[in-house]
């Protein structure tokens, strides 16, 4: 967390923040009008519908003894995004209705949604963000995961949350700049067993003004509040922090923290601590650049990397980082509908041109509401041409609990090759592969799909796919495969 903020200083401060009572859930939805209505200029906006039939041979992701079943999937999408010099609005919208034929679920509606906006309400010094959020997400870190999450759904949840975010923002001549920021956010759970939370978080920080020009610095106050709905205490964080950034050349630059941090939590032990950390920059070329460091936190060690390197043809990307966590603060950012590729180019429609998906994320964490330390690496390498597509990815998550028996591993591997085949048709070839472990279940999961899309007129696509997936568990109940295969029309209005 500290280390990732003193990397990305220089680029334009993002809402970090999370929490708000429940009565500001119809100011959110305000705000998204204002914003709407209030400023005119450049809009895009992409209304579309979706119809999928689905055919799966393991409705139950059984061991053995499966039961098929068809599905009709009906999608209707809005994606609007405007950016203006007083407002934005990133509105994406795709409620998802599922007729199972042969009754092996319950038929159901789930929501996804993702919707940010920003307004400035007095010029160049006091803002509001508001989001709302809506989306699925497996129970227990180890729970079934059935392709494109259409199966395996006794193990799933539907997720909303909604927040704003008023901040105050001056400039103290040339030296300083001050932001004042209040956060409130509530996670809210369709699992009755599940338990609702409400944040509350006050930041206040100072940063370098525009007299500085060899240095970047910030000193950061910051205190959060939790109230789970099933717990009598509060989770409980308080931060002090101090960060540099001093550029020596042009390709080199030192970075330092240091602070303090205090975690009172209701389940997991309590803990306080000085906090620093040490790191350098480095940007041969415009290109490329990597971020490596190390320092200790509350939990221990703490150590960081962020490489990124850019062609035009290519992107590779590697992160190791270190932070201590709740399961509310993962699901509450699980990605979703992204607005912007991997070569940083605006996305018009985040609903129809999201990276295809075998299966939701198997490495989420358990629904808890313990705090655990975390250690992440992600990697991914896009090669691009003007008929070819492959995209390389991979990740290691591994989660270590206060509470014995919790702590797991994941190990993601996965490529996505697409290729156009003619003037109207694509081809996809997918494979992921995911090694699970922890005292309750240790497994590995094989997914591989073949895919041809083809393009009726501008704005109609039809698709046809086959998935395999096969999970190889050390309990042989809890081992399953399935064959999915599927015919899907999309349109844009």
């Amino acid at each position: 967390m500290f280390t990732n903020r003193m990397i990305h200083l220089q680029k334009e401060r993002v809402n970090r923040l999370k929490g708000i009572l429940s009565p500001y859930r119809v100011c959110g939805y305000l705000i998204i009008c204002f914003v709407t209505s209030a400023h005119a200029g450049d809009w895009i906006i992409s209304p579309g519908v979706g119809i999928e039939q689905i055919y799966t041979d393991n409705a139950f992701l059984t061991s053995e003894n499966e039961e098929s079943d068809t599905i009709s999937v009906v999608r209707p999408t809005i994606s609007i995004y405007k950016e203006g010099a007083r407002a934005s609005l990133d509105l994406n919208y795709a409620p998802e209705y599922r007729h199972y034929w042969d009754e092996t679920e319950d038929n159901d509606v789930v929501h996804y949604l993702r919707t940010e906006g920003n307004v400035e309400l007095v010029e160049n010094h006091l803002f509001l963000d508001g989001w709302l959020r809506a989306d699925r997400t497996n129970i227990t870190s180890s729970g079934r995961t059935g392709i494109n999450g259409l199966t395996g759904t006794a193990d799933d949840t539907d997720f909303y949350s909604v927040g704003l975010s008023p901040y105050y923002t001056a400039r103290l001549g040339s030296i300083a700049v001050l932001e004042a920021r209040y956060t409130g956010d509530s996670v809210d759970y369709a699992e009755d067993s599940q338990s609702d939370s409400v944040g509350n978080r006050v930041d206040i920080a100072f940063g370098s003004g525009s007299s500085f020009t060899n240095q970047i610095w910030e000193v950061l106050a910051q205190h959060t509040v939790v109230d789970y709905d099933n717990l009598d205490d509060d989770n409980e964080t308080t931060i002090f922090r101090a960060e540099l950034i001093q550029q020596l050349t042009h390709q080199w630059a030192l970075t330092f923290a240091a602070g303090y941090e205090e975690y009172n939590l209701a389940v997991t032990q309590d803990s306080d601590d000085a906090i620093w950390s040490l790191g350098a920059i480095y940007t041969p070329n415009p290109g490329t650049r990597v971020a490596i460091g190390f320092g200790e936190r509350t939990f221990g060690d703490d150590y960081y990397l962020d490489f990124s390197h850019r062609s035009s043809r290519t992107i590779w990307t590697a992160s190791y980082e270190q932070d201590f966590v709740s399961a509310r603060e993962e699901v509450s950012n699980l990605p979703l509908f992204q607005r912007q590729d991997e070569f940083g180019n605006l996305v018009r429609d985040p609903i129809l041109d999201s990276p295809p998906s075998l299966t939701r994320t198997a490495f989420t964490p358990s629904l808890t509401e313990d705090f655990y330390e975390i250690k992440r690496f992600i990697t991914g390498f896009t090669y691009q041409t003007l008929r070819s597509s492959m995209r390389l990815r991979g990740g290691y998550y591994e989660r270590i609990y206060d509470r014995s028996g919790r702590d797991t591993e994941d190990l993601e591997l996965g490529l996505t090759f697409t290729r156009r085949l003619s003037r109207l048709m694509n081809g996809l070839f997918q494979i992921a592969f995911v090694d699970h472990e922890e005292d309750a279940l240790i497994y590995d999961q094989w997914t591989a799909s073949l895919g041809l899309n083809y393009q009726i007129g501008n704005d109609s696509r039809i698709a046809l796919g086959l998935t395999h997936l096969e999970r190889d568990a050390d309990v042989d109940l809890l081992s399953y495969e399935e064959n999915h295969a599927s015919i899907r029309f999309t349109t844009l209005f």
